[in-house]
């Protein structure tokens, strides 16, 4: 019966305070543990954008340099031979083997990646 009589603050100031030492010992090793996640995380969130910027960017802009020179280079040798077979480029020979096609593709007898200035059109010898 005295225990009803007390006043509410008083019971939740006692139930607090046995409940806060508690969670204070465990409260620091979360605490501290978090806090050691998130330092590295930190560092390793800097080292991946400094292997990004550094590493991965220059990487990429040294392979288009790369590829341009030697698609450059390519074009190159396409325009000479163009030249000496009067500017067109010369037929490619025809192989058996070369463009079997046994029933048409839903879009027609090409496949979906031809070129008429590069390959042979199927049909073509026939």
């Amino acid at each position: 019966m005295l225990r009803a009589t007390r006043p509410a603050t008083l019971v939740a100031r006692q139930a607090r305070l046995y409940s806060t030492k508690a969670e204070q010992t465990l409260g620091n090793e979360f605490t501290s543990e978090r806090a050691a996640t998130a330092a590295h995380a930190k560092q390793t969130t800097e080292l991946w954008k400094k292997i990004s910027f550094f590493v991965c960017i220059p990487a990429c802009i040294a392979g288009g340099w790369w590829t341009y020179k030697l698609e450059a280079d390519h074009e190159h040798h396409l325009d000479h031979i163009r030249e000496e077979n009067g500017g067109h480029l010369p037929a490619p020979p025809a192989y058996e083997y070369l463009n079997i096609r046994t029933k048409p593709f839903p879009w027609g007898m090409q496949s979906l990646f031809f070129n008429p200035e590069v390959n042979t059109p199927v049909g073509a010898e026939e």
